[in-house]
């Protein structure tokens, strides 16, 4: 039915269709939602007859983690991603159409979609396959690395934000398609971009904060090509985001805007095909089934290549915007854009070259952290020194002595941390970009107060904020955290960070599914005796006998005092790591002030759009 409606676009028969957009989008919403309702009830009555609860679930799990384990695997997950499709189309549908029918014809391709998306799954991935007649009696389990609230939290977060991102899809289709697009139509665009960069601020910080209290040895990103996955849309949503400020405003970077947003989901599917099809390996990957790998990348260039094409067709026609000149600041708004764009091309290609050189018959080849943070580092914080430099309150006749002060202030700062530092490399970047934005954004919201508009820019002043925050904790936790790896046993001890952890026993710990060794450590500060208590684990899941360590951590208002358990070295030592993780909340706290920036924004823009797309 889409792809006729697709077919007629301007045509006399697609008045009369449009009647059905609407109601068909609803059930197909409905039927979606009722099938995702029978998989959570199975997993809620332990139905092991159904494979996918079988190998996902077992009896002895939390009723939460048998929800969660919706999305736990392959085959649920595409189900959830597919439901998340459906509900959006029905939402895009039930608007109020527009006079040039945009919300139907959004619709519509949106329909294309879901309906790709619910063939994929039913051909290779049907989370309802069965095992009769030989029902296990017990199914398999949770992973144990799932096992934790960050599963509750991180995937819905990212699915949510790639089902936004395949609305602004069908919405730059919709306007290429039609050969040209209105402001009202560049704020719906905004308002769905919103959303869809909240839920990847979130899901991409709930995925770090998951590795770091999950893998037992504390660290908050890997570069994995899972975590890749969901952090490159991010990237390009933060660059659209700027665009389409230009569109709007300037009417600038439209044709750009329109390619970012069919490039976010894109590069959302490219993940999915990475990570999915078994050419990378991955602690995170879901599956490593070819047939399956096929089937996504089928889907990938069935979604990718007429889109592009599309594009290519049609630039040549669209209405160009207004090209941006040095006598504003507008320009490097566009040069920060490109270098997100940049920057998101960057990890990209590092995630994608492994299987590139081995396609090409060349050999191995492993990128790790060193390539993405030489390349990726600079970009970014080059980007924050021009985002100060945009955000300095303009008509201001001190202008230049304020700039040359902050830069002064900024850079003293810098010197100061990067001269007691042992590893110097991309350090001064990261401080002086934090301390010149921090800097440029209390100028800005001091002037703005003055000037009793601080409401109206406090959505991007916290984003902007909560940038600074982050990059000024990383940097600090980068080149200041220190590490042991100590062998440890009833009487050890060891001091680090002004902190001494003394081994006192260890506990055996029985669990429904799992039997664990756990130590008990006092913790000792300067000056005082017994501050605290804490126990880290090292357990063996009864189901599969794998390992895994549970770290206990130590929570000062800033920093992190991290131990956890290795392997048994004998029956009373274990190889135990101590970690001191300064300024490792500045993190989250950062990601948390960017994401509720976002939220207020996206909030802000409700009303504002409606009156616009209606007017």
């Amino acid at each position: 039915m889409s792809g006729l409606f697709l077919l007629l676009w301007g045509r006399s028969a697609e008045l009369y269709l449009n009647h059905f957009v609407r109601p068909l989008s609803h059930l197909s919403a409905s039927l979606a939602l009722g099938a995702t309702a029978i998989l959570v009830y199975s997993f809620l009555t332990d139905d092991f007859s159904v494979a996918y609860v079988a190998n996902h679930s077992n009896s002895h799990l939390a009723w939460y983690y048998k929800v969660a384990a919706l999305w736990g695997g392959h085959e649920g997950s595409m189900l959830f991603w597919a439901l998340g499709l459906t509900l959006v189309t029905s939402v895009v549908a039930a608007r109020p159409h527009h006079p040039h029918r945009f919300a139907s014809r959004t619709a519509s391709v949106l329909a294309l979609l879901s309906f790709g998306f619910l063939l994929f799954i039913l051909l290779t991935s049907n989370p309802f396959e069965r095992l009769l007649p030989a029902v296990p009696i017990e199914g398999r389990d949770l992973n144990p690395m799932l096992q934790d609230i960050g599963l509750i939290l991180h995937p819905p977060m990212v699915f949510g934000g790639y089902v936004a991102l395949a609305v602004l899809f069908a919405g730059a289709v919709t306007a290429l398609g039609r050969g040209h697009i209105k402001g009202a139509e560049l704020a719906w665009l905004r308002r769905w971009n919103l959303l869809a960069w909240f839920m990847l601020t979130l899901g991409n910080l709930f995925g770090s904060w998951w590795a770091y209290n999950e893998l037992g040895w504390g660290g908050w990103w890997f570069w994995d090509p899972v975590e890749n996955a969901s952090f490159i849309p991010w990237l390009l949503s933060t660059a659209l985001l700027h665009s389409l400020y230009l569109a709007r405003t300037q009417n600038a970077m439209v044709l750009t805007s329109l390619l970012l947003c069919l490039g976010g989901f894109i590069v959302s599917l490219v993940g999915t095909f990475l990570v999915r099809s078994g050419i990378i390996q991955s602690v995170h990957a879901f599956a490593s089934d070819p047939q399956r790998g096929s089937g996504v990348l089928i889907l990938l260039l069935a979604t990718a290549l007429p889109a592009l094409a599309l594009l290519a067709w049609q630039a040549p026609v669209m209405t160009r915007g207004q090209t941006l000149n040095g006598q504003s600041r507008h320009w490097l708004v566009m040069v920060g854009s490109l270098l997100l764009v940049v920057a998101a091309l960057s990890v990209l290609l590092g995630t994608c070259y492994p299987f590139i050189y081995a396609a090409l018959d060349l050999g191995s080849i492993s990128v790790g952290a060193p390539y993405f943070n030489t390349v990726f580092i600079p970009m970014v914080l080059l980007a924050a020194l021009l985002l100060g430099w945009v955000i300095m309150p303009p008509g201001t006749a001190t202008g230049l002595r304020v700039t040359l002060l902050l830069l002064c202030c900024a850079a003293a700062t810098a010197l100061t941390l990067y001269a007691s530092s042992a590893r110097p490399d991309w350090m001064w970047m990261g401080l002086v970009s934090a301390s010149w934005l921090t800097l440029t954004l209390l100028l800005c919201g001091y002037h703005h107060w003055q000037q009793s508009r601080f409401n109206l820019c406090l959505a991007p002043w916290l984003a902007h904020l909560g940038v600074a925050v982050f990059v000024l904790g990383a940097t600090v936790l980068t080149h200041y955290e220190e590490a042991v790896m100590v062998r440890m046993g009833p009487g050890n001890g060891r001091a680090l960070a002004g902190y001494t952890a003394v081994y006192e026993q260890t506990v055996n710990v029985q669990q429904r599914n799992y039997q664990a060794s756990e130590a008990v450590i006092r913790l000792d500060s300067k000056g005082k005796q017994a501050l605290t208590y804490i126990r880290p684990q090292r357990r063996t899941y009864l189901d599969d006998r794998s390992e895994v360590s549970i770290a206990g951590v130590y929570h000062s208002p800033l920093s992190d005092l991290y131990i956890s358990m290795g392997p048994a070295i004998n029956d009373n030592q274990f190889l135990v790591r101590i970690s001191h993780k300064p300024w490792v909340r500045l993190l989250w706290l950062g990601g948390v002030l960017t994401a509720f920036g976002g939220l207020l924004a996206w909030r802000r823009s409700r009303t504002t759009h409606y009156q616009e797309y209606n007017g």
